[in-house]
């Protein structure tokens, strides 16, 4: 019998077939969240004196124990359960019997949810923030051993400017390190706790909801109900933006490499392993890897669209539309996830090709270098020195290459990139999301350690 169910009124098995759908398995990677949030809000109720104390201390050694043995392996979600809420309430109630029907008070299925993907979601942007730490550092890495290593710019795909590998490399570090400030505003918007909102309007019940938050390690209490209700949604969609920005950098990094490393460049050289063959073409070496975190990202496009596009229009309160988020939310930043790891794991193995990429350091490419020269010495307008120097060509020299990234020295440049400065920064990003990590984590195992 479903939770909500009075008797009588169980639906026809394509109607919970087609409602349920495949929410179940979301729910495998939220019952941890949820069983931490049903501890304390036993704890809490017991606090305000909704509970017996005896009840409450037989709920929360229930909950720690199904928490260890959901862990294990012992049980999880399947269609029949419909949910997590009613496969821990089932469970529950087949150990302790009465003290199991209290633990809904005060709480509908929507609050509560919610407060689990809160949490998740908190725990999952700490995670995914790290791993772009680490795949900004792989990247930094190869910046600052090839730092001053000539490399050509293109734009509109065409060679067009020198650059240097240690610009390349770090530019993509930055970039990753730079979208973790959109992690950081994500998981402001889900560090605060809803459970107390109910199904939209909070309860006829005097709950603590600021002991809750403090149970759960939230920064924040619960705020009035139905924001906090009307919240589903926005705050997923915030956690997959964040997750939108390094994806939209991971993707204009891996076609980066496509080209760079296509027989027509030839720049890098990709370490063993990383590579796939052709079932009909026996010489091929193919960066499928690159390839598909490329395309992984109109994938995630496709994710985050769905998500932005079922809470438009919704009215306020709870709408079963709503359901459908939580698939979207979680596939997301697992997309994210992969492709940062693909990075860490890669990057390292790539090697320059020196002859390569000095043989596409023709001199078209220092053209407007002739013009800045002209400029500084013969005091020509910049308009004049690139009529000159574009009516002639021809005469462009190829300069030292080495020297050529070494002298431009304005900052971000070349020669003057700021790589211990974005190494500094890259620390101090790494070890506040560990250190926010930690906290989270210490603070659930109080929670079931008692």
């Amino acid at each position: 019998m479903a939770i909500w169910s009075k008797g009588g009124d169980e639906t026809n098995q394509l109607v919970h077939d087609f409602t349920v759908g495949d929410d179940w398995k979301y729910d495998r990677v939220l019952a941890p969240y949820d069983l931490l949030g049903s501890i304390a809000h036993a704890q809490m109720l017991a606090a305000v004196g909704l509970m017996p104390a005896a009840d409450a201390v037989a709920l929360v050694g229930g909950l720690r124990q199904l928490h260890g043995e959901f862990q294990q392996g012992t049980w999880t979600i399947d269609a029949a359960d419909e949910d997590v809420h009613s496969k821990v309430e089932a469970l529950l109630t087949a150990r302790l019997g009465e003290p199991a029907k209290r633990l809904h008070t005060g709480r509908s299925r929507n609050d509560q949810v919610l407060t689990d993907v809160r949490l998740w979601q908190k725990h999952t942007l700490a995670r995914l923030a790290q791993e772009a730490c680490a795949a900004a550092g792989a990247l930094l890495n190869q910046a600052q051993q090839h730092e001053f290593h000539p490399f050509p710019g293109y734009t509109h795909l065409q060679r067009a400017m020198p650059s240097s590998l240690g610009m390349f490399f770090g530019a993509h570090a930055q970039a990753l390190v730079d979208d973790l400030a959109m992690a950081e505003a994500a998981f402001t918007l889900a560090d605060r706790c809803p459970l107390g909102s109910g199904a939209s309007y909070g309860v006829g019940l005097p709950l603590d909801r600021s002991l809750t938050a403090r149970l759960l390690g939230f920064a924040k209490g619960g705020g009035i109900a139905m924001a906090d209700a009307n919240g589903r949604g926005k705050v997923e969609t915030a956690c997959l933006d964040a997750a939108s920005a390094l994806v939209g950098d991971l993707s204009r990094f891996a076609a980066d490499l496509v080209f760079f490393t296509a027989g027509e460049c030839g720049f890098f050289t990709i370490g063993k392993g990383f590579t796939t063959g052709s079932s009909i073409m026996p010489q091929k070496k193919n960066l499928d890897l690159f390839e598909l975190l490329r395309g992984r990202a109109a994938r995630f496009l496709g994710l985050r669209t769905g998500l932005a596009a079922t809470t438009l229009g919704l009215y306020s309160g709870y709408s079963r539309d709503l359901q459908d988020t939580k698939a979207l939310c979680i596939d997301g930043p697992a997309l994210c996830r992969q492709g940062l790891a693909v990075i860490s794991a890669s990057v390292p193995t790539l090697q320059p090709v020196r002859e390569r990429i000095l043989a596409a350091l023709t001199p078209d490419i220092y053209a407007t270098d002739e013009a800045y020269r002209l400029v500084r010495e013969q005091s020509l307008t910049f308009r004049d020195a690139y009529v000159q120097v574009g009516r002639n060509l021809s005469a462009v020299a190829v300069p030292d290459h080495d020297a050529t990234v070494r002298s431009r020295t304005h900052a971000g440049s070349t020669g003057n990139l700021g790589l211990d400065s974005l190494s500094d920064e890259l620390t101090a990003v790494r070890s506040h999301w560990a250190e926010r990590q930690v906290a989270m984590e210490t603070c659930w195992e109080r929670l079931l350690a008692g």
